[in-house]
């Protein structure tokens, strides 16, 4: 999809019927390309005279963010990442990036991306939350501020479902479900990180400019701000995922302890009668083997009984003996540390 998009009054109107090569030139103008087809990229190619690789960095979903002047043209091409939602269950984020190419020449503004998003839109419609002028020179400075204000509304909606998450995970409720979802954002939390720290070098780049106004600095020191709270806010995140799974590998590990010690308790208790029994059953004479009837049935019986359950009484109580030695040496090797 192309559309050619000519500034009026700080909003953005669609232009039909109008050829690349009569585009206005004392007119501010938006060409807008989202996912656009072989023919249309090609048709702003020759027509616009762009740069063929300027046009193709978006179209790489792989493509970094970088920025990059072009003395034959003068054109200039400033790609970076933005947030997007993925909307297929099977993939490994909820959340990840694709890369923006935003190309300028003048009151001419190319931009090229793989998808759709309502942050175009406020543009496109004025809408934005933030004042800043439509003019040529900051058309690049609007949609970086515009888009990494987005990573905050994803990071805040990853800290709203991880919330969820955990508290299912902490009451053991689906927690196979929970603990892949909480996997999936932190996939998506290292895909923002990784591109906001590219997308930091590439406002610093464009603070080196020359001929920047104060305004200019301005809004990029105001870019590079965003970007450095995203960021921290991503790691932040990061390890409060990282900690609550961590804290519910070791309940799983102590409530898999307890029942191995409870198994082992059992098997001792069994391992008693099955040792008489075997010893009963050898061709040699033991004890009480002379008494008449079944009397030395009943009373090897009781002794068997009594016997399992004196060890019972013994080992119950005392499950916890080896945890409490590991407490005390735990506090002894802090003392010597201290």
């Amino acid at each position: 999809m192309t559309n050619i998009l000519l500034n009026k009054d700080g909003k953005y109107v669609k232009l039909d019927g109008i050829s690349l090569k009569d585009l206005p030139a004392n007119e501010r103008v938006w060409v807008y390309m989202i996912n656009p087809n072989e023919i249309e990229v090609h048709r702003v190619i020759e027509e616009l005279k762009i740069p063929e690789d300027y046009i193709r960095s978006a179209l790489d979903d792989e493509e970094g963010p970088r920025f990059d002047e072009d003395d034959d043209t003068h054109y200039t091409l400033t790609v970076f990442d933005i947030p997007v939602t993925q909307r297929e269950s099977d993939s490994d984020a909820p959340y990840t990036t694709i890369p923006l190419s935003i190309i300028q020449k003048g009151n001419l503004t190319v931009t090229v991306c793989l998808q759709d998003n309502f942050k175009f839109h406020e543009i496109k419609n004025g809408t934005l939350r933030r004042n800043i002028l439509l003019d040529s020179p900051r058309i690049t400075y609007q949609f970086l501020l515009a888009f990494h204000s987005l990573y905050e509304v994803y990071l805040r909606a990853i800290d709203k479902t991880s919330t969820r998450l955990e508290s299912k995970l902490m009451e053991s409720k689906d927690a196979d479900t929970s603990l892949r979802e909480l996997m999936r954002l932190k996939n998506a939390l290292i895909y923002f990180s990784s591109s906001l720290r590219q997308n930091n070098l590439v406002a610093e780049k464009l603070m080196n400019q020359k001929g920047l106004t104060e305004d200019d600095v301005e809004t990029l020191e105001n870019i590079v701000v965003e970007i450095k709270q995203a960021f921290a806010t991503c790691n932040i995140q990061r390890e409060l995922m990282n900690e609550t799974m961590d804290t519910y590998s070791n309940i799983v590990n102590y409530q898999l302890a307890e029942r191995m010690r409870l198994l082992t308790i059992v098997t001792i208790i069994l391992a008693i009668p099955t040792l008489i029994a075997g010893i009963y059953g050898m061709n040699v004479h033991l004890p009480f083997d002379q008494l008449p009837g079944l009397n030395a049935f009943w009373i090897v019986i009781a002794a068997t009984l009594i016997a399992c359950i004196a060890t019972a009484i013994w080992m119950v109580p005392n499950r916890h003996v080896f945890n409490k030695q590991k407490k005390k040496h735990r506090k002894h090797h802090k003392k010597k540390e201290n």
